[in-house]
């Protein structure tokens, strides 16, 4: 089966203050239209070129439509590291490869209680898929080094990582128990596996 790959990390990476900022203005009841309206002409995410702004919210969107109500009321009223790690759920749950990634590699060191990640692991990752996948053998060098970059600095900004000279150091993301308890009971499990870095029965 050819799966449809995303490179969408590699320039609309985590965007999390931003994120936040459309998720409050759609907690403050704004519709579509609306919040459109203060991204393209307001600029409130202060870029210059108006297609980025396009291209971010257009992004942001639809992993913001990967939470349910309760997710994104979270989102918006936890502790930071519990805010990111529900941001990173829905990247999850909108990027194939980025979850395959994260499953094959991350959360398999993770649960080996190997925590050190570096670019060859990563790279290894890639070199199996382009066999597996027409679409990522068609890729560069360049795509691949991006998205490589793309998924380390994702991890750093979800607060799973820390950069330890040009590798990082893993570790489980932190959770509020009530939000940690809902995914769980209520989510799929393979991706809340790879969020928590664990194993659930």
């Amino acid at each position: 089966m050819n799966k449809k790959y995303l490179t969408t990390l590699n320039t609309r990476p985590f965007l999390y203050r931003e994120t936040k900022m459309i998720a409050e203005l759609i907690d403050q009841g704004l519709n579509d239209e609306e919040i459109k309206i203060k991204v393209l002409d307001e600029n409130i995410f202060q870029i210059k070129s108006v297609d980025r702004r396009k291209r971010f919210y257009s992004e942001i969107q639809k992993r913001l439509d990967e939470l349910d109500e309760y997710l994104l009321g979270k989102l918006l009223n936890s502790d930071t590291s519990t805010s990111k790690a529900i941001l990173l759920y829905a990247i999850l749950k909108r990027d194939i490869l980025f979850y395959e990634w994260m499953r094959e590699v991350v959360w398999d060191k993770l649960l080996t209680l190997n925590y050190d990640l570096t670019k060859y692991d990563t790279e290894l990752f890639f070199a199996k898929k382009s066999e597996q996948s027409d679409q990522v053998r068609s890729w560069g060098n360049n795509t691949i080094t991006r998205l490589t970059n793309a998924y380390h600095q994702t991890l750093v900004e979800a607060e799973i990582a820390i950069r330890v000279d040009t590798n990082l150091s893993l570790n489980r993301p932190i959770i509020s128990s009530q939000v940690e308890q809902y995914l769980k009971t209520e989510k799929e499990r393979q991706i809340v596996e790879v969020l928590l870095g664990e194993v659930i029965e």
